[in-house]
Protein backbone atom coordinates (compact mmCIF):
# COMPACT_ATOMS: atom_id res chain seq x y z
CA UNK A 1 0.00 0.00 0.00
CA UNK A 2 0.92 3.71 -0.50
CA UNK A 3 0.73 6.19 1.55
CA UNK A 4 0.27 10.20 0.80
CA UNK A 5 1.75 11.12 4.48
CA UNK A 6 2.80 8.61 6.90
CA UNK A 7 3.23 10.29 10.75
CA UNK A 8 5.33 8.73 13.56
CA UNK A 9 5.06 9.93 17.19
CA UNK A 10 2.56 9.60 20.22
CA UNK A 11 -0.97 9.12 20.93
CA UNK A 12 -2.65 10.24 24.19
CA UNK A 13 -6.08 10.40 26.08
CA UNK A 14 -6.06 13.87 26.91
CA UNK A 15 -8.41 14.99 30.10
CA UNK A 16 -8.81 18.77 29.96
CA UNK A 17 -9.34 20.54 32.97
CA UNK A 18 -10.14 24.27 33.77
CA UNK A 19 -9.23 24.68 37.13
CA UNK A 20 -10.63 27.30 39.23
CA UNK A 21 -6.98 28.90 40.28
CA UNK A 22 -5.78 32.36 39.26
CA UNK A 23 -3.09 33.41 37.27
CA UNK A 24 0.22 34.66 38.71
CA UNK A 25 2.23 37.37 37.31
CA UNK A 26 5.97 37.13 38.05
CA UNK A 27 8.92 37.95 36.18
CA UNK A 28 10.34 34.98 37.65
CA UNK A 29 8.63 33.10 34.87
CA UNK A 30 9.84 32.69 31.33
CA UNK A 31 6.59 33.71 29.88
CA UNK A 32 5.92 36.07 33.44
CA UNK A 33 2.66 34.03 34.12
CA UNK A 34 2.53 30.95 36.22
CA UNK A 35 0.28 28.92 38.12
CA UNK A 36 0.88 28.21 42.12
CA UNK A 37 -1.21 26.06 44.79
CA UNK A 38 -0.71 24.65 48.26
CA UNK A 39 0.08 21.65 48.56
CA UNK A 40 -2.82 19.23 50.38
CA UNK A 41 -5.12 21.75 48.23
CA UNK A 42 -7.91 20.54 46.51
CA UNK A 43 -9.21 22.89 43.97
CA UNK A 44 -11.93 22.71 41.95
CA UNK A 45 -12.75 21.99 38.50
CA UNK A 46 -15.16 24.49 36.40
CA UNK A 47 -15.19 21.53 33.45
CA UNK A 48 -13.72 18.44 32.30
CA UNK A 49 -13.39 17.07 28.65
CA UNK A 50 -11.88 13.69 27.19
CA UNK A 51 -9.97 13.76 23.81
CA UNK A 52 -7.82 11.73 21.90
CA UNK A 53 -4.35 13.87 21.15
CA UNK A 54 -0.78 13.45 20.82
CA UNK A 55 1.01 15.66 17.91
CA UNK A 56 1.39 12.94 15.58
CA UNK A 57 -1.93 11.29 16.21
CA UNK A 58 -3.11 15.05 15.69
CA UNK A 59 -1.77 15.64 12.12
CA UNK A 60 -2.07 12.20 11.05
CA UNK A 61 -6.28 13.10 11.77
CA UNK A 62 -5.53 16.45 10.28
CA UNK A 63 -4.23 14.64 7.05
CA UNK A 64 -7.27 12.42 6.77
CA UNK A 65 -9.95 15.13 7.05
CA UNK A 66 -7.67 16.34 3.59
CA UNK A 67 -8.25 13.01 1.96
CA UNK A 68 -4.56 11.83 2.41
CA UNK A 69 -4.20 8.42 2.62
CA UNK A 70 -2.54 8.51 5.74
CA UNK A 71 -0.47 5.99 7.60
CA UNK A 72 0.51 6.39 11.72
CA UNK A 73 3.31 4.38 13.65
CA UNK A 74 2.87 5.01 17.32
CA UNK A 75 2.86 2.28 19.59
CA UNK A 76 0.27 1.57 22.66
CA UNK A 77 -1.15 -0.69 25.03
CA UNK A 78 -4.77 -3.38 25.64
CA UNK A 79 -6.28 -0.64 27.88
CA UNK A 80 -9.34 1.46 27.69
CA UNK A 81 -7.12 4.70 26.73
CA UNK A 82 -5.98 2.71 23.64
CA UNK A 83 -9.22 1.34 22.57
CA UNK A 84 -10.69 5.05 22.47
CA UNK A 85 -7.61 5.91 20.51
CA UNK A 86 -7.95 3.31 17.68
CA UNK A 87 -11.95 3.50 17.41
CA UNK A 88 -10.46 7.62 16.80
CA UNK A 89 -8.50 6.58 14.00
CA UNK A 90 -10.66 4.01 12.21
CA UNK A 91 -13.37 6.70 12.49
CA UNK A 92 -10.94 8.98 10.76
CA UNK A 93 -9.99 6.99 8.01
CA UNK A 94 -6.38 6.68 9.64
CA UNK A 95 -4.72 3.41 8.38
CA UNK A 96 -3.80 1.60 11.61
CA UNK A 97 -1.31 -1.32 10.49
CA UNK A 98 1.79 0.08 12.12
CA UNK A 99 0.68 0.66 15.59
CA UNK A 100 2.31 -1.50 18.05
CA UNK A 101 -0.23 -2.93 20.48
CA UNK A 102 1.59 -4.66 23.43
CA UNK A 103 0.05 -5.38 27.22
CA UNK A 104 2.89 -4.67 28.91
CA UNK A 105 2.82 -0.45 27.97
CA UNK A 106 0.26 1.76 29.40
CA UNK A 107 -1.04 4.69 26.50
CA UNK A 108 0.06 7.27 26.82
CA UNK A 109 -2.01 9.79 28.61
CA UNK A 110 -2.16 13.37 29.51
CA UNK A 111 -3.39 15.98 31.82
CA UNK A 112 -4.40 19.58 30.32
CA UNK A 113 -4.82 22.64 32.29
CA UNK A 114 -6.54 25.42 30.29
CA UNK A 115 -6.77 28.88 31.86
CA UNK A 116 -7.25 32.01 30.00
CA UNK A 117 -6.69 29.96 26.42
CA UNK A 118 -3.32 29.27 27.45
CA UNK A 119 -2.38 25.34 28.68
CA UNK A 120 -0.12 23.05 30.76
CA UNK A 121 -0.12 19.68 30.26
CA UNK A 122 1.40 16.98 32.26
CA UNK A 123 2.08 14.04 29.51
CA UNK A 124 2.69 10.35 30.74
CA UNK A 125 4.58 8.74 27.98
CA UNK A 126 4.01 4.92 26.49
CA UNK A 127 7.09 4.42 25.25
CA UNK A 128 10.21 4.82 27.57
CA UNK A 129 12.46 3.36 25.09
CA UNK A 130 11.64 4.60 21.92
CA UNK A 131 13.95 1.87 19.84
CA UNK A 132 10.71 -0.56 19.74
CA UNK A 133 9.40 1.85 16.73
CA UNK A 134 10.16 1.23 13.66
CA UNK A 135 8.92 1.69 10.07
CA UNK A 136 8.13 -1.44 7.59
CA UNK A 137 10.59 -2.09 5.41
CA UNK A 138 10.43 -0.55 1.77
CA UNK A 139 7.24 1.17 3.27
CA UNK A 140 6.18 2.99 0.31
CA UNK A 141 4.98 6.94 1.80
CA UNK A 142 5.24 10.14 -0.21
CA UNK A 143 5.61 12.33 3.19
CA UNK A 144 6.75 11.14 6.22
CA UNK A 145 6.35 13.53 9.15
CA UNK A 146 8.06 12.95 12.73
CA UNK A 147 6.82 14.67 15.94
CA UNK A 148 8.27 14.53 19.62
CA UNK A 149 9.60 11.28 21.06
CA UNK A 150 11.49 10.46 23.76
CA UNK A 151 14.90 8.38 24.65
CA UNK A 152 16.65 6.60 22.26
CA UNK A 153 15.72 7.58 19.18
CA UNK A 154 18.75 6.74 17.20
CA UNK A 155 16.58 3.68 15.53
CA UNK A 156 13.96 5.29 14.17
CA UNK A 157 16.10 8.31 12.61
CA UNK A 158 18.33 5.64 10.75
CA UNK A 159 14.87 4.01 9.60
CA UNK A 160 13.68 7.60 8.51
CA UNK A 161 17.64 8.21 6.66
CA UNK A 162 17.28 4.98 4.92
CA UNK A 163 13.69 5.54 3.68
CA UNK A 164 14.64 9.23 2.35
CA UNK A 165 17.67 7.35 0.47
CA UNK A 166 15.94 4.24 -0.88
CA UNK A 167 12.55 5.59 -1.68
CA UNK A 168 13.13 9.24 -2.01
CA UNK A 169 10.49 9.75 0.16
CA UNK A 170 9.94 13.66 1.38
CA UNK A 171 10.45 14.39 5.29
CA UNK A 172 9.38 16.52 7.54
CA UNK A 173 9.92 17.12 11.33
CA UNK A 174 8.28 18.94 13.89
CA UNK A 175 11.59 18.11 17.35
CA UNK A 176 10.43 17.54 20.24
CA UNK A 177 11.35 18.81 23.70
CA UNK A 178 14.27 16.28 24.23
CA UNK A 179 15.32 16.92 20.68
CA UNK A 180 15.34 20.81 21.00
CA UNK A 181 17.60 20.17 24.26
CA UNK A 182 20.31 18.48 22.29
CA UNK A 183 20.32 21.30 19.22
CA UNK A 184 20.52 21.17 16.06
CA UNK A 185 23.92 20.54 15.49
CA UNK A 186 23.57 16.82 17.24
CA UNK A 187 20.73 16.10 14.22
CA UNK A 188 23.18 16.83 11.51
CA UNK A 189 22.25 13.45 9.84
CA UNK A 190 18.43 14.53 9.91
CA UNK A 191 18.60 18.08 8.81
CA UNK A 192 20.74 17.33 5.73
CA UNK A 193 17.39 15.05 4.39
CA UNK A 194 14.66 17.17 6.09
CA UNK A 195 12.25 18.76 3.83
CA UNK A 196 10.26 20.90 5.80
CA UNK A 197 11.63 21.80 9.96
CA UNK A 198 8.62 23.20 11.62
CA UNK A 199 8.89 24.87 15.18
CA UNK A 200 7.49 27.29 17.18
CA UNK A 201 9.53 30.74 18.25
CA UNK A 202 10.92 29.62 21.57
CA UNK A 203 11.75 26.07 20.16
CA UNK A 204 14.04 27.56 17.25
CA UNK A 205 15.61 29.65 19.19
CA UNK A 206 16.99 27.08 21.89
CA UNK A 207 17.49 24.63 18.83
CA UNK A 208 19.45 26.44 17.40
CA UNK A 209 21.35 27.64 20.50
CA UNK A 210 20.93 31.19 20.55
CA UNK A 211 22.17 32.45 24.50
CA UNK A 212 19.68 35.82 23.89
CA UNK A 213 16.77 36.30 21.66
CA UNK A 214 17.91 37.37 18.56
CA UNK A 215 15.71 38.43 15.82
CA UNK A 216 14.03 35.33 14.15
CA UNK A 217 15.19 35.69 10.93
CA UNK A 218 18.65 35.12 11.83
CA UNK A 219 17.73 31.99 13.95
CA UNK A 220 15.81 30.35 10.47
CA UNK A 221 18.99 31.20 8.52
CA UNK A 222 21.19 29.29 11.27
CA UNK A 223 19.02 26.31 10.88
CA UNK A 224 18.55 26.59 7.16
CA UNK A 225 22.23 26.22 6.44
CA UNK A 226 22.14 22.96 8.50
CA UNK A 227 20.56 21.26 5.97
CA UNK A 228 16.39 21.49 5.96
CA UNK A 229 14.82 22.88 2.72
CA UNK A 230 12.16 25.24 4.89
CA UNK A 231 12.36 26.10 7.84
CA UNK A 232 8.81 26.90 8.95
CA UNK A 233 8.41 29.10 12.41
CA UNK A 234 5.49 29.82 14.31
CA UNK A 235 4.41 32.94 16.65
CA UNK A 236 1.51 32.41 18.12
CA UNK A 237 -1.21 35.08 17.84
CA UNK A 238 1.55 36.73 15.63
CA UNK A 239 1.53 34.56 12.77
CA UNK A 240 4.37 32.70 11.11
CA UNK A 241 7.17 32.68 8.84
CA UNK A 242 8.66 30.45 6.31
CA UNK A 243 12.17 30.60 4.93
CA UNK A 244 13.03 28.86 1.92
CA UNK A 245 17.07 29.75 1.21
CA UNK A 246 15.68 32.70 -0.99
CA UNK A 247 13.29 34.80 0.43
CA UNK A 248 11.07 35.15 3.77
CA UNK A 249 7.30 34.72 3.72
CA UNK A 250 5.13 36.05 6.33
CA UNK A 251 2.14 35.29 7.25
CA UNK A 252 -0.33 37.40 10.56
CA UNK A 253 -3.10 35.59 12.28
CA UNK A 254 -6.15 37.52 13.06
CA UNK A 255 -6.10 39.17 15.97
CA UNK A 256 -10.06 39.12 16.53
CA UNK A 257 -10.22 34.88 16.26
CA UNK A 258 -11.40 33.96 19.93
CA UNK A 259 -8.52 31.39 21.56
CA UNK A 260 -10.68 28.93 23.88
CA UNK A 261 -7.82 26.72 23.81
CA UNK A 262 -4.40 26.44 22.54
CA UNK A 263 -3.48 22.84 22.77
CA UNK A 264 -2.46 21.51 19.19
CA UNK A 265 -2.46 24.75 17.41
CA UNK A 266 1.31 23.92 16.09
CA UNK A 267 -0.05 20.36 14.66
CA UNK A 268 -2.97 22.16 12.84
CA UNK A 269 -0.52 24.66 11.54
CA UNK A 270 1.34 22.13 10.45
CA UNK A 271 -1.44 20.08 8.74
CA UNK A 272 -2.46 22.91 6.76
CA UNK A 273 1.17 24.29 5.64
CA UNK A 274 2.04 20.82 4.75
CA UNK A 275 -1.32 19.99 3.37
CA UNK A 276 -1.53 22.50 0.44
CA UNK A 277 2.21 21.87 -0.11
CA UNK A 278 1.94 17.94 -0.42
CA UNK A 279 -0.19 18.82 -3.80
CA UNK A 280 3.53 20.18 -4.85
CA UNK A 281 6.27 18.92 -7.23
CA UNK A 282 8.62 19.26 -4.53
CA UNK A 283 11.75 18.24 -6.95
CA UNK A 284 11.13 22.28 -8.39
CA UNK A 285 11.25 25.23 -6.55
CA UNK A 286 8.02 25.88 -4.58
CA UNK A 287 6.71 29.05 -5.66
CA UNK A 288 6.24 32.21 -3.45
CA UNK A 289 2.82 31.57 -4.13
CA UNK A 290 2.48 28.07 -3.02
CA UNK A 291 4.58 28.91 0.14
CA UNK A 292 2.13 31.75 0.68
CA UNK A 293 -1.18 29.50 0.05
CA UNK A 294 0.46 26.95 2.28
CA UNK A 295 0.71 29.66 5.23
CA UNK A 296 -2.02 30.62 4.81
CA UNK A 297 -4.09 27.23 5.38
CA UNK A 298 -1.84 26.48 8.18
CA UNK A 299 -3.10 29.85 9.74
CA UNK A 300 -6.65 28.77 9.12
CA UNK A 301 -6.55 25.65 10.37
CA UNK A 302 -4.72 26.88 13.25
CA UNK A 303 -7.27 29.34 14.12
CA UNK A 304 -10.44 27.15 13.61
CA UNK A 305 -8.81 24.45 16.46
CA UNK A 306 -8.28 27.15 18.43
CA UNK A 307 -11.77 27.37 19.17
CA UNK A 308 -12.58 24.60 20.85
CA UNK A 309 -11.06 22.02 23.71
CA UNK A 310 -8.79 19.85 22.38
CA UNK A 311 -6.26 19.19 19.61
CA UNK A 312 -8.42 17.58 17.03
CA UNK A 313 -12.11 18.73 17.30
CA UNK A 314 -11.61 21.89 14.96
CA UNK A 315 -9.23 20.14 12.30
CA UNK A 316 -10.76 21.50 9.28
CA UNK A 317 -12.07 19.20 6.25
CA UNK A 318 -10.21 19.48 2.46
CA UNK A 319 -13.47 21.66 1.37
CA UNK A 320 -13.51 23.88 4.74
CA UNK A 321 -9.75 24.72 4.41
CA UNK A 322 -10.22 25.78 0.39
CA UNK A 323 -13.08 27.79 0.94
Amino acid sequence: MKFDITTIGDAFEDVFVEPAINVKYDRSFASGRGICFEFGEKIPLNSVQYEVGGSACNIAVGMARFDFKTNFVTAIGEDSPAEKILNKLIDENVVIQSIIQNSEIKTGFSVVFSIDGERTIFAYHALKDYSKLKLKKNLQSRWIFLTSLGQNTDEIEKNIIANVAEQSTLFAWNPGAIQISKGATHYRHLLKCTSILFLNREEAIKFANFSDRPEIHEVMKKLFHLGPKMVVVTNGREGACAFDGREFHDAKSDPLIQRIDATGAGDAFATGFLGRLIKSDWKNPISPDEINDALKWGIKNSESVIGYIGAQMGLLSKSEITN
